[in-house]
């Protein structure tokens, strides 16, 4: 009996060294093979993953990413060839980045960088290029736009918008959605589903409308008028 306790605190004891390897409270990136959270700040070219399949790395706290490739990104990458479809990453609290969150990753929080291609997006996230994401809750500010290819919920801003199902505001010169709620405002305001809400624009169309468009041209199944249409 006394050898058998001996052994089950000695597995027990080896155990907890075990897990203590995988957190630590900062880190370079890409991470090492033995850390699957941090808990404080991550610094370096960007989050990697462990050896393991499907195991998850996540950052609470503090991501800065200080990628030199950025300028190749910016000239060959394609984020609709990126695979989005799982979270191995998340970012739980500040991410600054040169380059940007891309394929299987999640934020939750506050995002500064060069764009973002990543799963999903919780919080506020401002990227000097475009925000491509499944999907995406809460404010998302970039130059060039914003894509949501699931579904959102919030403020888009950008010169061009587009989402599949989309609740909230567009803000933006084009904006573009499948099935909308809330409001867009922009020069063409294009929902080739179902709009409910107020779209307000130049020029307005909707597949089925269930609210008011106004512009200088709107469209929508039942009629075509100029100014108001409903």
């Amino acid at each position: 009996m006394k050898h058998l306790l001996i052994l089950l605190f000695s597995v027990a004891a080896l155990a907890q060294q075990a897990d203590a390897k995988k957190w630590t409270p900062f880190s370079l990136t890409p991470v090492g093979q033995d850390t699957y959270r941090v808990n404080g700040m991550a610094m370096g070219l960007g989050v990697g993953f462990p050896s393991e399949d499907n195991a998850e790395v996540t950052i609470n706290g503090f991501n800065l990413e200080i990628n030199p490739l950025a300028p190749l990104y910016m000239l060959f990458f394609d984020p609709s060839r990126v695979k989005r479809d799982s979270i191995y990453t998340r970012v739980n609290g500040l991410h600054i980045s040169t380059a940007g969150l891309i394929g299987n990753a999640r934020l939750n929080g506050l995002g500064v960088s060069l764009f973002n291609a990543g799963s999903a997006s919780n919080g506020v996230n401002v990227s000097v290029l475009y925000n491509v994401n499944r999907v995406m809750n809460g404010l998302h500010i970039a130059a060039f736009g914003n894509s949501v290819e699931e579904k959102g919920n919030g403020l888009l801003v950008g010169m061009g918008n587009n989402a599949v199902k989309y609740n909230g505001v567009m803000l933006g010169l084009f904006n573009r959605g499948e099935t909308i709620r809330g409001l867009n405002i922009g020069i063409t305001n294009i929902t080739a589903g179902e709009m409910t809400g107020l779209q307000v624009g130049i020029f307005n169309r909707t597949k089925k409308c269930r609210g008011l468009q106004i512009g200088l041209w709107n469209v929508n199944e039942k009629r075509s008028l100029p100014f108001v249409n409903w």
